[in-house]
């Protein structure tokens, strides 16, 4: 996969993606699949801002059993089924645990009525899943002493016992949004990061393609297409304003949802803990929402946070005023944990669609994706609007988008096979056999730790590391600091993977970075890996080391 500026400016395509988060490459890789000539840019590197934003979780809508809402509930049950069968290498069942106080909304009765509900709701939850070591189990009520000893640092002050449900957790949530865009082109799709649309083109009130730029060169083309998807979610307003018409755009309200790393609270399962925020769509309310506590590679990460956010969305940040008062928030919802500033090795997040209802009231992210023709609102053909949610319901998500374009272009589609075709890697039948063999039998003199990480970073796409460390054994060595990720992954990175920055790098095509700062010496030698495979001067090189620095600052 990469970046083909020539041809995008050459043809023309059926659909044009604006946005290279989840939800626009889902849509891409849907479309491409069922045969439409498909373009995709994205003006920053792929789900680096939003969908990077994800606390790694698959949710299979258990909250919207509060709200009544089993329709939704068994959508999000569907696709986390669809998620687990699809990239077994990226997805994996997990328990949660729910301590329960007391017998009202927040006691073991009533959360057993939940669980049994969710059992119901959810009864072919495994049927699409091959593997059986990626099949949900069903969910269980637990006394006070299993609560205490599954989360020994949740509070144990009316503690009752508790609920454990499952869902299901990504292995690396960068690299399953990256295996859309690899699948995506796998299938012809032409995509391009680091390319922002400057202008929507469009003649006699119907949008005929866009004006891009290249940011790295500063270089503008057009790229023609009979219709345009604008899927940028938090900047989907600010797109639409590029058609330099005085219709106005419908204003998207955004939402500030941060995550953090610190030290582990819990081994072997997540923990769900009430903040002190309501949920006032709720028909049965327990409280405060909750916030997640997920073990992370030894560590801990906590989300998400939700505030309402004014402002350029291009200027989001996380100050360390922001990370104070998440800590405080924890601390007050699991007092054991006893978290000072200095235990925050990384905080990361994102910005988010709410609801114009919501914008006052303690649940503020919008559980609706919403799709607009704008040939209906603002009178002009060939263009769609798409604001996704959820990270769990992209495919599903996609499929509406890219039977609204057959629908528009006047065009039969053919089935829908994105629920039981493969991402890039995942086409295993059982991944702990398939990682087995590959520690077993492995093809290149690499450490099993590396190697079932290669098996869960590529699935059956491994080789193309082991190839390269065949090719120059130098390759084999292990990045600075880092216990699993190879120089190889590097260089694959910039080669095959559209890796532009220093930070893409780091941050998404492999996960040197995310448990937090990764040293000096790991920053320094990625970049000298990629000055080598861009022609990068030392002047460009100490400027990429510098702005990967920044992504670890919170001022």
């Amino acid at each position: 996969m990469q970046r083909e500026l020539k041809r995008l400016s050459e043809e023309e395509y059926d659909l044009l993606v604006i946005g290279g988060g989840i939800n626009g490459l889902a849509a891409a890789w849907d479309a491409a699949l069922r045969g439409l000539k498909v373009a995709l840019v994205e003006k920053g590197d792929y789900g680096a801002q939003t969908s990077s934003a994800t606390l790694k979780i698959v949710h299979g809508g258990l909250r919207y059993l509060q709200h009544l809402d089993i329709v939704r509930s068994r959508e999000s049950i569907r696709e986390r089924s669809v998620m687990l069968a699809i990239a077994p290498h990226l997805v994996q069942p997990f328990p949660f645990v729910v301590p329960t106080y007391g017998h009202l909304l927040q006691g073991k009765e009533f959360l057993s009525i939940g669980i049994l509900l969710n059992e119901m709701v959810s009864f072919d939850r495994n049927r699409a899943i091959r593997d059986p070591e990626r099949r949900i189990p069903a969910g269980r009520i637990l006394s006070r002493a299993e609560c205490l000893n599954l989360v020994p640092r949740v509070n144990a002050d009316g503690l009752t016992g508790g609920v454990m449900f499952y869902d299901a957790q990504m292995y690396n949530s960068d690299r399953l949004t990256l295996s859309f865009a690899l699948s995506a082109a796998g299938k012809g799709a032409d995509l391009a990061n680091y390319v922002e649309v400057v202008r929507l083109l469009h003649r006699d009130k119907r949008v005929t393609g866009a004006r891009v730029r290249d940011i790295p060169t500063g270089s503008e083309f057009d790229i023609r297409a009979k219709m345009v998807a604008n899927m940028t979610g938090p900047w989907s307003d600010i797109v639409l304003g590029l058609l330099g018409e005085e219709n106005p755009a419908r204003r998207v309200v955004r939402s500030k949802g941060i995550q953090i790393v610190t030290p582990p609270l819990t081994e072997s399962c997540g923990l769900a803990v009430q903040s002190k925020f309501e949920d006032p769509d709720a028909i049965f309310s327990r409280g405060g929402r909750n916030y997640f506590i997920m073990p992370w590679r030894g560590r801990s990460l906590i989300g998400t946070t939700d505030t309402v956010y004014e402002g350029d969305p291009d200027d989001f940040r996380i100050t360390d005023g922001d990370i104070r008062e998440f800590i405080a928030e924890i601390n007050d919802a699991v007092p054991s944990a006893g978290f000072r500033r200095e235990d925050v090795t990384f905080a990361f997040g994102g910005l988010r669609p709410i609801t114009e209802k919501n914008i006052d009231a303690g649940s503020k992210v919008s559980r609706k994706y919403e799709v607009y023709d704008h040939a209906r609102d603002i009178g002009f053909e060939g263009l769609v609007t798409v604001i996704g949610v959820k990270y769990t319901t992209c495919r599903f998500l996609a499929q509406k988008v890219v039977n609204l374009v057959f629908r528009k272009l006047n065009r039969v589609s053919p089935p829908v096979v994105t629920d039981r075709t493969p991402l890039a890697g995942g086409d295993i039948e059982r991944f702990d056999d398939f990682a087995r063999e590959l520690a077993e039998r492995p093809p290149v003199p690499l450490s099993e730790k590396t190697l079932r990480h290669l098996a869960h970073t590529y699935g059956t796409g491994f080789g193309v590391i082991t190839e390269r460390v065949r090719a120059d054994a130098d390759l084999s060595r292990l990045v600075a600091g880092s216990e699993e990720v190879t120089r190889a992954e590097v260089v694959h990175a910039v080669r095959e993977e559209s890796a532009v920055r220093l930070a893409d790098v780091v941050l998404r095509r492999t996960d040197i970075g995310t448990l937090g700062h990764p040293g000096r010496a790991a920053l320094e030698e990625c970049a000298a890996i990629m000055a080598r495979e861009r022609g990068w001067d030392a002047v460009r090189t100490a400027l990429e080391i510098e702005a990967a620095e920044r992504c670890f600052v919170f001022g």
